[in-house]
């Protein structure tokens, strides 16, 4: 751990540690071992040692005997698998009892219906004393503490010599339990580096950052943090390196932009902000709120601001395809919503139950090849799952070869067969089978950025979706607002996915005020006044993005008049890049609403049909208490379109009853007075 050897020592006043002289009695990290004395126990064949450890992860805990032999013999039991299963743990339990362990540690396997359990102390096994030191180390980082969670998390990744259960690769039970004490370690690598910024130590943990940012390249989190190490170690340009290594990565594999926190820290680095070398992290920067903003600029949003209700539908629905109904959910929200955030945190939330989660980002291209977003999954699938794949059958490969050419040729099956062979129900056919099989455990597929989908990806979603209602398979897809509201084919796509039993559709929308409260709170302090909070929850419109954008922005000294005049460049390119996606005639209904004056609104007279399209893609929205007014859901969308889309032209004067007969109540009076008429195009933003 490079420099972190002397990062466990305490000083006076600081924590009593957990005991940790001598090794401990029962290893997993690397070869799963039992200590004797004279040396390690011999645990016997694979099998037999997949039990123990089975019952080490779940230790004190009974797991049943059905559990444990769908877990030895995941790809499917032998005809006596109970009283092989019984001879092994005989075994286990005759060898542990008539020998002394290491250090006077006492182990007990018991038979407790209905299944088994083995009893061992936390302080004999080192993942248990790995994850309790941890636990403790996140608890004092909670409390604010940093030499004490500094210390704890110190010691407990000292124990951290080699990836739990090695000798265990290929056991699912084995490699889930992995997977989540990789993720625990990182946890602790990271808030570990957090405490050494606050001690003034991270010359200490630099190598260790440097390390982990390149085994984990998209977790930006450790990027972050070695930016700012290496920045604090005078390594400006490597710190600046990293970041477009960092960003030209994600573009590449993943079709996705740095996060906030990283552009943050990049403009901080040119900047050469004085945050970055003071003790305190910018996450805790103190004083006036405005001022905290202005150095530092706003943290990582609370996790899942407003959003905990769509994250409890997802967890029910992941829920729902382990039992065997397998579902389909649709995300939808308009783009800055936090879709991405929400989807995060539900992986991570499947991680630590066992699920496996595969996700696709579709990239907005043009020239995107037929099925591309299912194939990636499969190839991700095969990855992941290679039995699974294995057993696919050759008819079936061979339907697949033209679209994921090395199912086939894997094979040895010589030259594959060409695209324009089988017809499009055969198609959806083979991949629906191909990307079902290996949901005969619990598999959840995540397709982000849907409303790039080509149009055969699009109409496999339906048939895949009907075709799953009796599988371990959960499929989440996200999509924009505007397109999958606006676009025929989506529209069509769209009913026929929620014409089934086993589908669902989560909108996010804006947050509430309370929630971006919540988020300016966090990021600004308890002492902004009410009337700032308020303008930022206008002026972002309840917008996750936009809110972040302009507390970056926010000037010292700021009032609720300069929030309300605020339009960073950022989020400007970001509007226009968007605009630039729409419709033409959507783009002429959006100039029409967005004119200050009616005398300098478009010449071209939108159709009342556009009107209704934009607003009911999330554009535009409807005054209630006064319906012949409509507003822009986005007061920061509306500026921009008034600054980069509103000509200097004489004004269409059909536009003011258009957009009155496309929000008027029927029955309304013919006779509308001007000062009504320049209401309904002038927009006003909505809370």
């Amino acid at each position: 751990m490079g420099k972190s050897a002397r990062s466990g020592q305490l000083g006076r006043g600081e924590p009593h540690r957990t005991r940790t002289t001598g090794a401990a009695a029962v290893s997993a990290f690397g070869r799963v071992t039992v200590r004797l004395p004279g040396g390690p126990l011999e645990l016997g064949p694979p099998r037999r040692r997949a039990v123990f450890a089975l019952l080490l992860i779940n230790a004190g805990k009974v797991v049943s005997t059905s559990s444990m032999i769908s877990s030895i013999w995941d790809t499917g039991p032998p005809d006596q698998a109970v009283a092989t299963l019984r001879s092994y743990v005989s075994r286990l339990r005759g060898l542990i009892a008539t020998r002394p362990l290491h250090g006077g540690a006492a182990l007990r396997l018991v038979y407790r219906s209905p299944g088994y359990v083995l009893d061992a102390a936390p302080d004999d096994v080192d993942v248990m004393r790995f994850e309790q030191l941890v636990d403790r180390g996140l608890a004092a980082r909670r409390r604010g503490a940093p030499p004490e969670t500094f210390a704890l998390l110190s010691e407990a990744l000292r124990l951290w010599t080699a990836p739990p259960f090695e000798d265990l690769l290929g056991y699912t039970f084995a490699d889930h339990e992995a997977a989540r004490l990789d993720h625990l370690r990182l946890t602790a690598v990271e808030a570990r580096a957090e405490a050494a910024f606050a001690l003034g130590r991270s010359e200490e943990v630099l190598p260790e950052l440097e390390s982990e940012a390149t085994r984990h390249p998209t977790r930006e989190r450790l990027v972050y943090q070695l930016m700012r190490a290496q920045y604090r170690d005078g390594r400006q340009a490597d710190a600046l390196r990293r970041f477009e290594h960092t960003r030209q990565y994600l573009a590449d594999e993943l079709g996705a932009d740095v996060g906030p926190e990283l552009r943050r820290v990049h403009g901080e680095i040119l900047r050469h902000d004085p945050a970055l070398t003071s003790l305190t992290s910018p996450r805790e920067t103190a004083g006036s709120p405005v001022r905290a903003a202005h150095t530092a600029g706003p943290p990582v949003p609370p996790p899942l601001v407003g959003r905990r209700r769509a994250l409890r539908r997802l967890l029910a629905a992941e829920e729902t395809a382990r039992r065997g109904d397998g579902r389909t959910v649709l995300v939808v929200g308009e783009a800055g919503t936090g879709k991405t955030r929400l989807l995060q945190e539900f992986g991570r939330r499947c991680q630590e139950a066992g699920t496996d989660v595969v996700t696709v980002h579709c990239p907005q291209c043009d020239g995107m090849p037929p099925y591309w977003p299912w194939t990636q999954a499969l190839r991700l699938v095969t990855a992941r799952r290679p039995d699974a794949v294995d057993a696919l059958p050759d008819s079936l490969r061979r339907v697949l070869a033209p679209l994921v050419p090395e199912l086939y040729e894997d094979r040895g099956a010589g030259e594959r067969p060409p695209l324009s062979g089988p017809g499009r129900f055969t198609v959806h056919d083979a991949l629906s089978r191909a990307l079902l099989g290996p949901a005969r455990r619990p598999l959840v597929l995540v397709l982000e950025d849907f409303q790039w989908a080509d149009a055969a990806s699009l109409a496999l979603l339906p048939f895949l979706t009907r075709q799953s209602a009796e599988s371990r398979f959960l499929l989440v897809v996200t999509s924009r607002t505007f397109r999958i509201a606006d676009d025929p084919a989506f529209r069509a796509t769209r009913a026929a996915v929620l014409q089934s039993l086993n589908a669902e559709e989560v909108p996010l929308g804006p947050l509430a005020p309370q929630d971006t409260a919540q988020i300016v709170t966090a990021a600004l302090g308890d002492g902004v006044p009410p009337d700032l909070r308020a303008a930022l929850h206008a002026r972002s419109g309840g917008n996750p993005y936009f809110l972040l954008g302009l507390m970056e922005a926010l000037p010292v000294g700021a009032t609720p008049e300069h929030v309300r005049a605020l339009l960073p460049a950022v989020i400007r390119e970001v509007v226009i890049q968007r605009l630039s996606g729409l419709p033409a005639d959507i783009l002429a209904v959006l100039s029409a609403c967005a004119a200050p004056d009616p005398d300098s609104a478009p010449g071209d007279c939108p159709s009342p049909e556009a009107t209704r399209r934009a607003a009911r893609g999330g554009l535009l929205t409807v005054d209630e208490s006064t319906p012949q007014r409509i507003g822009f859901v986005h007061p920061l969308v509306r500026d921009v379109v008034r600054q980069e889309l509103v000509p200097a032209e004489p004004p269409c004067r059909s536009v003011c009853s258009l957009a009155r007969r496309v929000v008027a109540p029927e029955g309304a009076g013919e006779k509308t007075p001007r000062h009504e008429h320049q209401a309904a195009l002038r927009a006003v933003p909505t809370t």
